[in-house]
C-alpha cells in the first residue's frame, strides 16, 4: 500500500497549515490549564475546559467525518462519559486532527465547490465554506479558553503561532 498522494492544491494546503497551526496553540492552551482546573468553568451555564477541548475535537470530528466520508453520526456529540483527563484530551484532538490531515491529503480539488448539504442545518454551502467553518469554530473556542486561563491569572499563549512559552509578540513591557 502506497502512502497517499498529498493535494497539491494551494488552497488545500493553506487550509491544511491553518489546521495544524491553531492545533498548535490550542494544544498549548491545555498544556497551561493547571491540573486541579480541567473541571472549572467560570459559569455554571458555561462548558468546563475540559469539556471545551474535547468540544473542538468533537465538533471536528462530527463534521470532517460527514463533509469527508458521508459519515454523520450525531452520537459523536455525545458528552463523553469518562473522566477528561489531559491525556484523553490530547488523544482525542490528536486522532481526530489526524483523520482530517489524512483526508485533507487525498481529496480531490474539484470538491471543494460541491455544494453540501448537513443534517439538520439550513443552509448549503460549498464543501471549502464547511472546511473553513471547521477552522473557525476552533478559533472561537480557544479564545473562550483564553478568557477562562486570565480568570485563574494565567497568559494563554499567542493567539496565532505556537511560540516559546511566554512569548507574546502582541503584548509590548511598558
Amino acid at each position: 500500500m502506497t502512502a497517499p498522494t498529498p493535494a497539491t492544491n494551494y488552497e488545500v494546503s493553506v487550509l491544511r497549515e491553518h489546521l495544524e497551526r491553531y492545533r498548535s496553540v490550542t494544544l498549548q492552551t491545555l498544556d497551561l490549564v493547571p491540573d486541579a482546573k480541567l473541571d472549572w468553568r467560570p459559569l455554571d451555564a458555561l462548558r468546563t475546559f475540559a469539556e471545551q477541548f474535547v468540544h473542538i475535537a468533537q465538533i471536528e470530528d462530527f463534521y470532517m467525518r460527514g463533509l469527508l466520508a458521508s459519515d454523520w453520526n450525531f452520537s459523536r456529540l455525545e458528552p463523553v462519559a469518562e473522566r477528561l483527563t489531559r491525556k484523553l484530551i490530547r488523544e482525542r484532538l490528536n486522532g481526530t486532527r489526524a483523520f482530517t490531515l489524512e483526508k485533507l491529503d487525498t481529496l480531490p480539488v474539484a470538491r471543494l465547490d460541491t455544494l453540501v448539504v448537513v443534517p439538520n442545518v439550513p443552509v448549503e454551502w460549498p464543501l471549502r465554506s464547511w472546511l473553513w467553518y471547521v477552522v473557525e469554530h476552533e478559533i472561537h473556542h480557544k479564545a473562550q479558553l483564553a478568557l477562562y486561563l486570565r480568570r485563574l491569572g494565567v497568559a494563554p499563549p499567542f493567539f496565532a503561532y505556537a511560540l516559546p512559552p511566554g512569548m507574546r509578540p502582541d503584548i509590548h513591557p511598558r
